[in-house]
């Protein structure tokens, strides 16, 4: 398969807003949340629970879009 080499510059950026993304949605954003007071008053399990619903949402979410993302040459 041919495909066109990608400039250093868009390497650079798509990298970038990928770790970002990661960063944000599968890390900060659950923080966030089992620090927020809904949650912090909510049962231990059922606070954790919700954090990993969301959590796995933004990472399959994540990882199918690099897969689309690969498929139509984005990235």
């Amino acid at each position: 398969m041919d495909r066109e080499r990608m400039s250093q510059g868009r390497a650079l950026l798509s990298g970038v807003l990928i770790l970002l993304y990661f960063a944000i949605f599968t890390a900060w954003l659950p923080s966030f949340l089992l620090r927020s007071p809904l949650l912090r008053a909510a049962p231990r399990n059922v606070a954790d629970g919700v954090t990993v619903v969301i959590w796995g949402g933004f990472f399959v979410a994540g990882a199918w879009g690099l897969r689309r993302a690969q498929a139509r040459g984005w990235i």
